[in-house]
């Protein structure tokens, strides 16, 4: 959905409550902490008493809108400009467009990230590619005392960057993982966990994918040393192409992820990757009322 049919559908708060309303109960509404249907909609108000458990409720418990001051307009405007765009919006940016202050923007942000961390219920099967790849910048662009007091003056290798583990299931889904190492003793666990048996698995020649051929039905290994970029229909050119717009990101966008949130931002990506053929906008309204934050029932 673009800005101008949202503008269009969803004018007033109310409006948007009723799209909530419809997507969360379909006309029937059930409590949210007792469930029954036995409900009173209450009168100049959008809030709903519940004749079971003598508790009020609106729509908002339980979904990424709880608690929130600001309107649903500028919710659904947020959420229309972050789907929309493809490598991300910074919430300086987001700040300016829906008009409230950034510390808010990335609040409202992180929430509807929150909605966007998909469930793997089902194994993963068919040809599956996996890559490995980190994100950070370059240890010269760090601070002397940074250097020194965390990476004790090392200036090769990975060790300051955040390790990322993609697995793509061929005509199916991204998952992005960040793992402590990468290294096949955190690799393979999430590999395993994820995989089924069955799977046909395509990884380039880096050690920490040793041995997967005895636990998944193939293992086909890509030697990109040796210039080995194919083997008939197995490559690894979608999640090498995942990575390179996931670094435009960061690199453009976001500038800087620290390792608590990362997590946050590749689901983000992965998201948007993986219904880039649906309404998006829908979708995310559908995960956003349904299965997004706990609430404690008081």
């Amino acid at each position: 959905m673009d800005l101008i049919k949202l503008n269009e559908k969803y004018k007033t708060q109310k409006q948007c409550i009723a799209y909530l309303e419809e997507v969360r109960w379909a006309g029937k509404v059930k409590c949210v902490y007792c469930e029954s249907t036995r409900i009173t909609k209450l009168k100049k108000s959008f809030r709903h008493h519940c004749n079971g458990c003598n508790k009020t409720f609106s729509v908002f418990v339980g979904t990424i809108f709880e608690g929130t001051k600001v309107p649903l307009i500028k919710w659904f405007t947020a959420i229309c400009l972050i789907t929309n765009a493809k490598k991300g919006i910074s919430s300086r940016q987001l700040a300016r467009d829906i008009k409230v202050n950034k510390d808010t923007a990335w609040y409202m942000q992180m929430r509807v990230r929150s909605a966007m961390k998909d469930d793997h219920d089902n194994f993963l099967d068919g040809i599956i590619e996996a890559d490995e790849t980190y994100v950070g910048g370059a240890m010269k662009n760090k601070n002397l005392i940074e250097r020194n007091s965390k990476y004790q003056n090392v200036i090769t290798g990975m060790t300051h960057k955040i390790p990322l583990l993609g697995i793509y299931q061929r005509q199916g889904k991204i998952i992005v993982k960040t793992i402590n190492k990468a290294t096949g003793k955190h690799i393979k666990p999430v590999l395993k966990k994820l995989l089924s048996k069955n799977a046909e698995l395509v990884t380039d020649g880096f050690g920490g994918y040793a041995g997967l051929d005895k636990v998944f039905k193939k293992h086909i290994i890509l030697y990109h040393s040796k210039n080995e970029h194919r083997k008939g229909n197995y490559h690894t050119n979608t999640i090498e192409g995942f990575w390179s717009m996931l670094k435009r990101s960061i690199i453009g966008q976001y500038h800087k992820v620290s390792q608590e949130h990362i997590q946050s931002y590749v689901d983000e990506l992965s998201f948007k990757y993986n219904y880039r053929n649906q309404n998006i906008f829908n979708t995310l309204i559908i995960k956003s009322v349904n299965s997004t934050l706990p609430f404690d029932g008081t």
